[in-house]
């Protein structure tokens, strides 16, 4: 008896003390409503709801704009990627990484909606594993690309679409939907993702970098505009906004090369793309001076910092997806 009463005790203490811990958190909640501090009992900057997680990556895109806009000493071309459109094509210039994990998650005999396709970095490899390919790409001199590296490869699975997407006119569905290093600048995330599943049956897949075009050159932005550079979002932010959104997704890491030497006017044009600046310009001949300074090699070349660590490849089944089956264990 002696012990059973003091084991009874010892539990009316802790759930005292239980509730007093409670009524402090509702208090201190409480406290920080009436202070603006706090939205919810949920959210807070390491867990976004939504709308918040939204609202971010769309100030980023926003805060983006404003500085490329202020700062750029050049207006560009029509088609932005006309310059650069065959670094895109299938074995072209950019190692397509993460082509490896893209083989694994698309499986034979399927259909693929390639958004954003470029030159067919994924589309045209990918097209010979997949039944067929529908390639969405707003840029003309892309297309160009991709339609040229797909006759190369005698693939003739892949149906080009020059749209932009999300598109309230397209009506196919696919098995997957892929979307390769497109929802950067992207100003509503929301949208995107959302027609992705919707015109998605099995998967949908979002590869991005760890960090978005250009923070590699954050320290000589900098330097050269006078002010920080504001970074679009990337990964981060994308698995934050799933998170908020309930998705239940897969992260695959791809790390990438270290950077290499090359020649020092190619890197002083990806520098100037880079830094928005104007050829002749004061600030690209400082940009110029900067680069060779910090990253100048002995022979003359140039190794400028590698444009990402790591790539991850986000994959997650959309809500009207059948469930999937469990695998089937072995005997």
């Amino acid at each position: 008896m002696h012990g059973r009463g003091v084991d009874a005790s010892r539990g009316n203490i802790a759930r005292h003390r239980g509730a007093a811990r409670r009524r402090e958190a509702h208090e201190c909640i409480a406290a920080g409503r009436e202070r603006g501090t706090i939205v919810s009992e949920t959210a807070s900057p390491l867990r976004p709801n939504e709308e918040q997680a939204l609202a971010e990556w769309r100030r980023l895109v926003a805060a983006d704009t404003e500085q490329v806009e202020r700062l750029r000493e050049h207006q560009p071309d029509a088609d932005h990627y006309r310059p650069t459109a065959a670094r895109f094509r299938a074995g072209g210039a950019l190692p397509a990484l993460e082509l490896p994990l893209l083989e694994q998650l698309v499986e034979p005999g399927e259909t693929l909606l390639d958004i954003g396709a470029g030159g067919g970095r994924f589309a045209v490899p990918l097209a010979h594993r997949a039944a067929r390919v529908i390639a969405i790409e707003p840029s003309e001199a892309m297309r160009a690309t991709l339609t040229e590296s797909a006759a190369e490869a005698s693939v003739t699975n892949i149906e080009l679409h020059n749209r932009r997407w999300p598109d309230v006119e397209w009506s196919e569905t696919a098995d997957v939907s892929l979307a390769s290093h497109v929802l950067y600048d992207i100003t509503e995330p929301g949208a995107f993702l959302d027609a992705m599943e919707r015109h998605s049956r099995r998967l949908c897949i979002v590869a991005v970098g760890e960090t978005a075009r250009g923070a590699q050159l954050a320290e000589l932005w900098e330097a050269v505009h006078g002010e920080p550079l504001q970074t679009l979002p990337a990964l981060r932010e994308l698995l934050a906004v799933l998170g908020a959104r309930r998705r239940r997704y897969e992260l695959r890491i791809v790390v990438t090369p270290p950077a290499e030497p090359t020649d020092a006017d190619e890197a002083f044009e990806m520098a100037r793309r880079l830094l928005w600046l104007a050829r002749g310009s004061a600030k690209e001949a400082r940009m110029r001076e900067l680069v060779r300074e910090r990253y100048g090699e002995p022979d003359g070349r140039v190794t400028l910092p590698a444009m990402r660590d790591f790539v991850g490849v986000v994959s997650w089944r959309p809500r009207s997806a059948a469930p999937a089956r469990p695998p089937r264990l072995s005997e």
